[in-house]
């Protein structure tokens, strides 16, 4: 009796083995059917991307498709490589391109044109024209600075000294976004751009550069910075000296949570919301309109920018 019972125990795990392995292989099945879309990054590790990629990634499963993801390590060369290697190993549907320099694409574009894959460009705007099978997604970047320069000398009643914390001038952004700002600064005879350089994007140089303006004893009424992660580079020097966060006006660009968190402690004045979120959706969305050959997709799409001050910044909080 005692051997029936073992046998028929036996039996019930191994039909449940044998459920499970075929409900796992159905899985990976389905998973190896799925299209899939490329996501080649710039970098992986900065604030703003990060929220990029996740919303691309997330579209892309929402469709059905497969996401496959590189990291260019802010490094042009390298991320040419990885995607070569994306479209000679992954059999890709689509790909989605943030590219490290938008000025240098061309080697990642005739790589993708080549094999026929529809190609889109997200966030930054290559060099090159819009060919057949080609799109681009992102905001008008020169709207950013002058939304920041009007937002300023406003503040500041037309009148005193700003540092500029420029980003990484190989893109459209960095400089689109200082040519805004100083488009609209040079209608206020009050105001003066007092010091400026180059952070590429990122909050330790941010800090240092901003360690540097206070060290060197430049009196600044404003800080404009091209992005968030260098303003909150600039808002740490300012406490590291001693300084009070909010005894120079601080303003960046993108409304990351980081930002957003200054913003409620009063340290950043304000910022300028670039819709990641709604950036990834269209970038993904174009790429599949594209690949499904749906008539006349758009070669370009412009997701708006938005000024976030201290009476709206809340409505954020939550993304």
């Amino acid at each position: 009796m005692k051997s029936i019972r073992l046998l028929n125990a036996c039996l019930i795990a191994l039909t449940v083995w044998a459920a499970c392995g075929a409900g796992s292989a159905h899985a990976q099945n389905n998973e190896a059917a799925k299209p899939k879309i490329g996501i080649a990054m710039a970098e992986f590790d900065d604030n703003f991307p990060t929220l990029l990629r996740e919303a691309m990634s997330k579209e892309a499963r929402k469709q059905g498709w497969k996401p496959v993801f590189a990291d260019g390590h802010s490094d042009q060369h390298r991320q040419d490589g990885e995607v070569a290697a994306m479209i000679a190993n992954e059999h890709l549907d689509a790909i989605v391109i943030l590219p490290v320099d938008s000025a240098a694409t061309a080697a990642m574009t005739k790589t993708v044109r080549d094999a026929g894959v529809p190609l889109v460009y997200v966030n930054r705007k290559p060099a090159e024209p819009l060919a057949d099978s080609m799109g681009y997604v992102g905001s008008q970047d020169v709207l950013a600075g002058r939304i920041q320069g009007d937002y300023v000398a406003q503040q500041l009643n037309g009148k005193g000294d700003v540092g500029v914390l420029v980003g990484q001038l190989s893109t459209d952004a960095a400089v689109a976004r200082t040519a805004g700002l100083k488009e609209v600064l040079a209608h206020y005879p009050g105001m003066h751009v007092a010091a400026e350089e180059v952070g590429d994007w990122s909050r330790e140089k941010g800090m240092a550069i901003t360690a540097g303006w206070l060290a060197q004893g430049k009196k600044l009424d404003a800080i404009v910075s091209n992005n968030d992660e260098m303003a909150i580079g600039a808002i740490i020097a300012l406490q590291k000296a001693g300084r009070a966060p909010n005894s120079i006006f601080i303003m960046g660009v993108d409304a990351t949570p980081d930002a957003l968190a200054q913003m409620d402690r009063g340290a950043m004045k304000a910022t300028v919301y670039q819709d990641a979120k709604g950036q990834g959706i269209a970038a993904v969305d174009l790429a599949i309109a594209m690949k499904k050959g749906q008539p006349n997709p758009p070669r370009s799409v412009d997701v708006p920018f938005k000024l976030i001050t201290p009476q709206n910044y809340k409505d954020l909080m939550a993304y």
